[in-house]
């Protein structure tokens, strides 16, 4: 025994050893089968015939901590020999023991196979796993080798499973990689053709990002049976060779060590988000990526699999980034109620826009909305935290000031943090230190290359409290200085050339009294409107719409009766002669005939569709609340009603296109305002430039602002180029686009206008319209009062102009015409007198006059009778009315004879 312990410690002071250890800590499951084997060696002090069990154990363990990579076929077997295994633990209090030797014999056979598959398995390299198809056939049939000694042994024992038997019941892992390999061998000949075509092999390494070893087709072409039978022997062989007891005492010796290990303190590595112990910590102990985790993937090297090694760290520092750090750091930078800011500097070069920043804060809570920290503590911050960036952010308390206070008592090193070794181009903190040494106070300061000076800033700190304890001084400010001009500004006026769309209407709808000899009424409810109501438009025709109201005004006891038989609808351009049909009339629920009572009305809804020519049909524009139709030509619809008798209602109504009150006009604000028109879609394109109404910018070019910064970068630019017409920004929105220039006076250093194109776009195939103005550019500058020298003007070297556009013929536009005015009826020539028949004419003339003269006395009466008197001798008056038209008639019969009579 002594002997054994004696090779025990060797053992466990070798190096690998602790290579050994370190990977039982991080396997659980190795862990697992360590404390199981130790409990083996003491029940094999009783029950000598379990020695091969511990031992083969003890190979198990030796394979899989050389192993460099976790893998999960061997993960699951090593819980299935966990689970066997355990059920012999019940040995030492089992008394008859003769009877078990075969079971326990058949459990060590099974071991000696699964430590034999273990090894020829870790012996393969990761491309030889995967292609060789028979690793998962061996690892299924393992497991069910285990399940079936493991039940064996349960019988055998007469053990009561009471736990969960999963682990021997689920499938054997698999893999995507698993998956993929599998699908690339069968669809690529089968595993012969595979074993021995080395380009096949390095394509499916090339595939899985893997690198192809010297080995690997050695590997691919050795029989795994053949390894299997080999291991197998050698297991044999070892368990001869090997004392029994020299191998308990090594399993012992690092039982008491993992159970040490177990009773050490674990700390949690806020690099890694794993526990760890000091004892296991090392170099290499922690794998982490150094950027962000992005769509998946991390930008640092493209993989999943860690790319960085070091030690486990159980608070965040900014020795080197890590994954972790930046939830870390933007959790308190990236919002307002995390941190209070007491002093930042910050400086953009203006020729590359690259940005140096340095800041000290206080540090109100750990995560945005949680609870406030107890404890007064700052942030200093250097450098943006990024991790292709030079970067510093801590946070202090007083404790941590006191040790840095300490340190610096010795060192005299002020300097906290350079992102630059240069001296043109960093940001920087530093300590501030009074006479005897001591903290009191971080001075931050920011330069470019673009910069004369750098910003400087101090900010005195208690080191007690960790807190402000006075005003911060403002050491120094860079500026990009600029001047005045001694003269105002002056521009071109601004040229627009192609049509501009209306902004008022083109005059007053007129309205016309119907045309009809019926006592009808016509009343519309309001003015007629375009594709103003229903689900949908027509995109190659407009709807008129309207409601009419016909009312007849027939007393009530008249028994005057209007039945309307047909309506029919007909549309014209104002300028054009005659009326065309519409394309289709919709009278909503009204069906004719109709008829309406004396003193009632007729609600009639309608509809009229007139179709677009073929130009505006083509655009396939949906019109709300206009027609394109009459865009530019007023259009009249006419109403023509007949009743059963053919006698006319006719009803003209007329749309004029009312200019939408959102069409976009200069606003008193703007100092620049820009338009092109597109007169046969309806529609205006603008770009407004204006003075911005926020402090941090000067000017608003379309809705695009630009800071005081953004204009000194411009300025610069053209300083070294020589360029003062800078293209300052631009969009395109297919119909039209638009270009703004920076005019840059390079005596006074500033951007004093603006200059915009307007023009269309690459979907209008027509050039025939654009617009070119000037904007002057809103003062700014100066010191910190405003003030600013003078030197004199000198204006931009223009190179854009005007451009040529194409001829556009516009529409001519005809404002009204009298087609459908009333026309005063002309008085009809005299009737020749004819001799020989005077006494016809005369007696016809006097029929003719005596109706004449009836029908007058009728009108006068009916005018001074009420309404009850005229009601009462209408029927009397239709009477004679039917006598007069038979005497007239016997009268024309009795003419017409005479006149044959006559007739030679």
């Amino acid at each position: 025994m002594t002997q054994g312990m004696a090779i025990a410690n060797k053992v466990l002071d070798n190096p690998k050893v602790t290579d050994v250890m370190s990977s039982i800590e991080k396997n659980p499951v190795l862990s697992h089968l360590v404390q199981l084997a130790d409990k083996l060696v003491d029940i094999g002090k009783t029950v000598p015939f379990i020695a091969p069990a511990f031992v083969i154990l003890k190979l198990i363990i030796d394979v899989e901590q050389r192993a460099r990579d976790t893998d999960a076929k061997c993960t699951d077997l090593l819980e299935r020999i966990n689970f066997m295994v355990s059920n012999i633990t019940v040995l030492e209090k089992v008394k008859a023991i003769e009877p078990l030797i075969a079971v326990i014999s058949k459990m060590n056979d099974t071991l000696k196979r699964a430590a034999s598959l273990i090894q020829a398995y870790r012996k393969q390299g990761a491309i030889a796993r995967r292609l060789n198809i028979s690793n998962s056939q061996n690892f299924v049939q393992m497991a069910e080798s285990i399940s079936a000694c493991s039940q064996d042994l349960m019988l055998s024992l007469q053990i009561q499973q009471t736990g969960d038997i999963s682990v021997l019941t689920r499938s054997v892992p698999v893999d995507s990689q698993d998956e993929e390999a599998k699908s690339f061998v069968m669809s690529h000949g089968g595993q012969s053709a595979i074993n021995n075509d080395p380009a096949l092999v390095e394509e499916f390494a090339k595939k899985m990002h893997m690198t192809m070893s010297d080995q690997v087709m050695d590997q691919m072409q050795s029989s795994m049976e053949d390894i299997l039978e080999e291991n197998q022997s050698r297991i044999e062989a070892l368990l001869k060779e090997n004392s029994s007891n020299t191998v308990a005492e090594t399993i012992k010796a690092m039982a008491a060590e993992a159970r040490e290990l177990e009773a050490e303190q674990r700390l949690i590595c806020l690099q890694c988000d794993k526990e760890y112990r000091k004892s296991a910590n090392g170099p290499e102990a922690c794998s982490f990526h150094k950027s962000m985790k992005t769509n998946g993937s991390f930008s640092c090297c493209g993989n999943t699999a860690p790319c960085a090694y070091g030690s486990h760290h159980p608070a965040h520092h900014c020795e080197y980034p890590y994954t972790n750090f930046y939830d870390y750091a933007y959790g308190i930078l990236g919002y307002t109620d995390t941190h209070r800011e007491w002093a930042t500097v910050r400086e953009t070069d203006l020729l590359t826009d690259e940005e140096k920043l340095a800041s000290v804060s206080e540090l109100v809570r750990w995560r945005t909305r949680h609870e406030k920290i107890t404890q007064p503590m700052m942030v200093i911050r250097v450098g943006f935290v990024r991790y292709d960036n030079p970067y510093y952010f801590q946070a202090y308390d007083a404790e941590l000031l006191k040790t840095t206070n300490a340190t610096l008592q010795e060192t005299r090193q002020t300097l906290i943090f350079k992102t630059n070794t240069s001296n043109d181009e960093y940001a920087m903190a530093e300590w501030i230190l009074d006479a005897a040494g001591t903290i009191r106070g971080v001075r931050i300061s920011a330069n470019v290359a673009t910069s004369d000076t750098p910003t400087v800033s101090e900010v005195p700190i208690d080191p007690e409290t960790a807190t402000l304890s006075g005003e911060i001084r403002s050491i120094s400010k860079a500026s990009f200085r600029v001047y005045k001009s001694t003269e105002p500004y002056t521009f071109p006026e601004p040229v627009h050339v192609g049509p501009i769309l209306r902004s008022t209407p083109l005059r007053e709808v007129r309205e016309f009294k119907p045309r009809t000899k019926l006592p009808l009424l016509v009343i519309p409810e309001a003015k007629m409107v375009a594709n103003s109501s229903g689900k949908f438009a027509r995109m190659n025709a407009d709807k008129f719409q309207g409601t009419l109201r016909i009312f007849n005004k027939s007393a009530p006891n008249s028994q005057t009766f209007v039945t309307l038989a047909s309506c029919k609808a007909e549309y014209r351009f104002v300028g054009e002669d005659t009326y065309k049909d519409v394309d289709s009339l919709d009278l909503g629920n009204v069906k004719f005939p109709t008829t309406i009572e004396p003193t009632q009305s007729l609600d009639l809804p309608f509809e009229a569709i007139v179709r677009r020519n073929p130009v505006q049909a083509a655009l396939m524009q949906s019109c709300w609340d206009w027609a394109m139709v009459a865009l530019h030509h007023p259009i009249r619809v006419r109403m023509t009603f007949k009743d059963i008798e053919g006698e006319e209602l006719v009803f003209i109504q007329e749309y004029i296109h009312q200019p939408s009150p959102r069409m976009a006009v200069k606003d008193d604000k703007d100092l620049l305002f820009l338009h092109i028109d597109d007169i046969l879609e309806n529609n205006r394109c603008t770009v407004r430039v204006k003075e911005a109404t926020d402090e941090d910018h000067v000017v608003d070019v379309n809705g695009i602002k630009f800071t005081a910064q953004d204009l000194h970068k411009i300025v610069y630019k053209a300083e070294q180029t020589g360029v003062t017409e800078v293209n300052l920004c631009s969009r395109e929105n297919g119909s039209h686009k638009w270009d703004a220039w920076a005019l840059v006076d390079l005596s006074c250093r500033r951007v004093y206008g603006i200059k915009v194109l307007l023009a269309p776009g690459n979907t209008r195939s027509s050039k025939t319209t654009a617009a070119l103005g000037y904007a002057l550019c809103p003062l700014y500058g100066g010191d910190e009062e405003g003030a600013m020298e003078e030197r004199p003007q000198r204006y931009a070297e223009e190179t854009v102009v005007f451009p040529i556009l194409e001829t556009e013929e516009c529409p001519v536009v005809v404002v009204d015409d009298d087609v459908d005015d009333e026309q005063i009826p002309e008085v009809a020539a005299a009737a020749p007198v004819i001799q020989a028949a005077a006494p016809v004419v005369a007696i016809a003339a006097a029929a003719s006059a005596s109706a004449t003269q009836a029908l007058t006395e009728v009108t006068k009466n009916a005018a001074t009778l009420d309404s009850a008197v005229f009601a009462a001798s209408m029927s009397s008056l239709e009477r004679r009315l039917e006598s007069l038209d038979t005497n007239v008639a016997r009268m024309a019969t009795a003419l017409e004879k005479l006149v044959d009579i006559l007739s030679p």
